[in-house]
């Protein structure tokens, strides 16, 4: 047997190191969930010693990865207590969203706080994918200065699409906006940067900053639905992203809820998208307006935005566009229910911005289809949706690699 200088063999010194490694990711993932925590509570949830603690947490300090509090005099103690922190700034990542007519981009802190952010209008499904590299890199070089970054600070990069992504080999098989065939958008951004790069569906993305800072945090089942130019989801069981034996699930907004119905960009008809997405309700909108239903004089340049406001002022036409888009979303998601019996059901995306006009229909159709037990446990939250989500969701993505378990890293290469 092969011996180490200190009569060790390489396995076991290998296993005591991976031994601190996971006490230390524990340790440390424990402390972001508390947001502040003394030591004994953290021995305490982590069953670790209270010696281990002290070594490991004053290491961390060390590296500037968590700092020390001091907390109010408690009148029964009489001294104050001295808890930890997660250092925020410990850690910078990019988050990058691509959407049919815009890119999103937001720096981060290790808390998913947006540090900068940027919004750049294009009409990306007109654009090669070398095009969109070049853009990207301008994105993100100006949002990192922004924030008084360099980039030799950012830890990764993390990209959102629309589509079937595989986020493990870094492929998009398809997405609606370029052609067929596998995009390598992933490491052209990589190669350019030399960071890391990660690629994912956007509303993956999106599902997994609910989880680790949204409206997700501690639920281990829920689903997340995201409505904007397209209708995504993300799915969450027993705390972790379900994509199927492919890589590629979840496709909710291309799941035919009427076989035969209007066409979808993707190819077939009746989908739920062809009838809730953004793009969807302003055709609609416009045929109305042809049709008589209702005035417009500016019908060559409107836009999604202005049909929700006039709707919310009470145009009975576009109204009624807008509730028959929410009763097949409720439809649609009242299914979701059925098959998976979620704790919680999270809408995000530019689409909650119509508010009631969706979600009332939305909401009625899941209470008519859905089995009154279900109903009984299901929690639906609205998310309040502000521009950088998108961008600071593929964010999210890098950040979930930087505290991923050492334990999970060896499954994936096994």
């Amino acid at each position: 047997m092969i011996e180490s200088k200190n009569g060790k063999s390489p396995m076991e010194v290998a296993d005591r190191e991976l031994t601190k490694t996971i006490n230390q990711f524990n340790i440390l993932n424990t402390i972001r969930k508390a947001g502040l925590i003394s030591r004994v509570e953290i021995a305490e949830l982590t069953g670790q010693s209270r010696a281990a603690v002290t070594n490991i947490t004053a290491r961390l300090i060390k590296e500037k990865m968590i700092f020390e509090k001091e907390t109010e005099t408690s009148p029964s103690r009489g001294r104050r207590r001295i808890l930890l922190a997660l250092n925020p700034e410990a850690a910078h990542v990019v988050g990058v969203k691509l959407s049919a007519f815009q890119v999103s981009f937001a720096v981060t802190n290790l808390q998913a706080d947006v540090l900068s952010s940027l919004i750049v209008p294009v009409r990306t499904g007109k654009r090669t994918v070398e095009f969109m590299a070049d853009l990207i890199e301008e994105g993100i070089r100006h949002c990192v200065a922004e924030a008084r970054l360099s980039l030799r600070k950012i830890s990764g990069i993390g990209i959102g699409i629309p589509g079937l992504i595989d986020s493990e080999k870094g492929i998009a098989y398809w997405s609606p906006l370029y052609k067929r065939g596998n995009t390598t958008l992933k490491n052209l951004i990589q190669s350019r940067f030399k960071i890391k790069t990660y690629i994912e569906n956007d509303a993956n993305t999106v599902t997994l900053a609910q989880q680790w800072f949204g409206e997700g945090r501690d639920v281990d089942n829920f689903i997340v639905v995201t409505v904007e130019h397209g209708i995504g989801m993300g799915i969450v069981v027993k705390g972790q992203i379900h994509r199927g034996v492919n890589r590629i699930g979840a496709e909710f907004g291309h799941l035919v809820i009427r076989p035969g119905g209007a066409p979808c960009r993707c190819g077939k008809r009746g989908c739920i998208e062809s009838y809730v997405a953004d793009y969807r309700i302003l055709a609609n909108a416009i045929e109305a307006c042809k049709a008589g239903d209702w005035k417009c004089n500016n019908i060559s340049s409107l836009t999604i935005e202005e049909v929700t406001d006039i709707a919310k002022r009470g145009e009975p036409a576009l109204r009624e566009i807008f509730k028959k888009a929410g009763e097949v979303l409720g439809l649609g998601i009242s299914g979701l229910v059925q098959i998976f019996n979620p704790e919680k059901i999270i809408i995000a995306g530019e689409g909650v911005r119509a508010g009631e006009l969706l979600f009332m229909p939305m909401q009625k159709m899941i209470k008519t289809h859905t089995t009154p037990q279900m109903l009984e446990t299901l929690q639906i939250a609205i998310q309040n949706w502000k521009d950088t989500d998108w961008a600071r969701g593929a964010a999210s993505l890098v950040l979930q690699e930087l505290y991923k378990s050492p334990l999970d890293r060896i499954r994936l290469v096994i």
